[in-house]
Parts: structure tokens; C-alpha cells; sequence
């Protein structure tokens, strides 16, 4: 689970779960039962979590633009990165980043 951990860390904008089950030699459906038997979240949702995590750690410390995070993050969609981080967070980007920046 570590290797898979691993990956999600270092692939989280563009690798998908048939290249990471190549790479460790497993059965893709195997690899993604194990994946949610052991996190309890499937692969998607742990890289949409470690993408949605690290939009925040950007917005919170660098001045990029929202769609300039989104797309450094793996999302081509704007719309759709607006819609499931202010689902995660409970509020927009740019909401979040004004509010992390106040005393």
C-alpha cells in the first residue's frame, strides 16, 4: 500500500490506476478492491483528494490564479474543479483563499 501511496504522491496529475497495477505487477481489479478494502476510498478518490489537498496548499501560499492551480493540480474542466472543491471545502477557491490569508 505504500507503493500506492507513493505513486498517488508523485503521479496525482496525470497517472491512472491501469499504469501504477502495470508498474506493481498486479491485477488492475484486484489492485482496486485491495485499494478500497485498506483506505476505504477507491483510487479516484484518493487522487481527487491529494489534488483538492494541494489546490489548497497553493492557494493558501502562492499568488497563482485559480485556473492556473487547477490546471497545476490535473483539472482541465475550471467548472468542474469549482463544483467539487467547494464540495470538499465548503467554499470557492478564491473564497478559500481569502479566508486563509485573514488574521
Amino acid at each position: 500500500m505504500i507503493a500506492v501511496l507513493d505513486y498517488v504522491e508523485e503521479h496525482y496529475r496525470e497517472g491512472g490506476l491501469g499504469e501504477l497495477s502495470g508498474l506493481l505487477h498486479y491485477d488492475m481489479c484486484w489492485l482496486s478492491r485491495e485499494i478500497k478494502k485498506i483506505t476505504g476510498k477507491n483510487y479516484t478518490e484518493l487522487v481527487q483528494e491529494k489534488r483538492l489537498n494541494q489546490a489548497a496548499y497553493l492557494l493558501e501560499h502562492t499568488t497563482m490564479s485559480v485556473m492556473e492551480i487547477a490546471a497545476a493540480v490535473g483539472y482541465d474542466n475550471i467548472s468542474y474543479f469549482h463544483r467539487i472543491f467547494q464540495k470538499r471545502f465548503g467554499l470557492t477557491p478564491r473564497k478559500y483563499r481569502v479566508g486563509v490569508r485573514q488574521p
